[in-house]
């Protein structure tokens, strides 16, 4: 098996938060971000699951059950949390097993939760402008 690439569409759950490992999902290719240094970063958004209580949450990119094996509720991007990681402090937290990647996020999912990027009210705004 070859070794996870970070790379449009891959994904990885990382611990985030009090609820133990979220899934993470990478937005573009490697590259150098204006404001980051000169290393190649990637842009990452996780998901989380649709409350049933009632609690808002971001709509603006819904998944629905099956359409990746990691996702067995409705689930939203949580744009609030976008985040930037350089390539290689993914790539050393793989290694370290503290990361552990999963299947890609399918080609049409990944086009949708990065059209979500610029029109969620949640995005920070300098991902907004973002080239990704």
């Amino acid at each position: 098996m070859a070794a996870w690439q970070p790379q449009q569409g891959s994904t990885l759950l990382m611990p985030s938060g009090p609820d133990g490992d979220h899934l993470f999902i990478v937005l573009n290719d490697p590259k150098v971000f204006a404001g980051y240094g000169p290393n190649p970063h990637v842009l990452l958004v996780n998901l989380s699951t649709v409350p049933q209580d009632g609690v808002h949450y971001d709509s603006t990119c819904v998944l629905e059950p099956g359409c990746h094996p990691f996702v067995k509720a409705k689930s939203y991007i949580v744009y609030r949390s976008a985040r930037i990681d350089p390539e290689a402090h993914l790539l050393a937290r793989v290694a370290q097993g503290l990361f552990k990647p999963q299947q890609p996020m399918p080609a049409g999912i990944v086009a949708n939760i990065k059209a979500g990027l610029t029109t969620s009210p949640f995005t920070k705004r300098e991902f907004k402008g973002l080239l990704i």
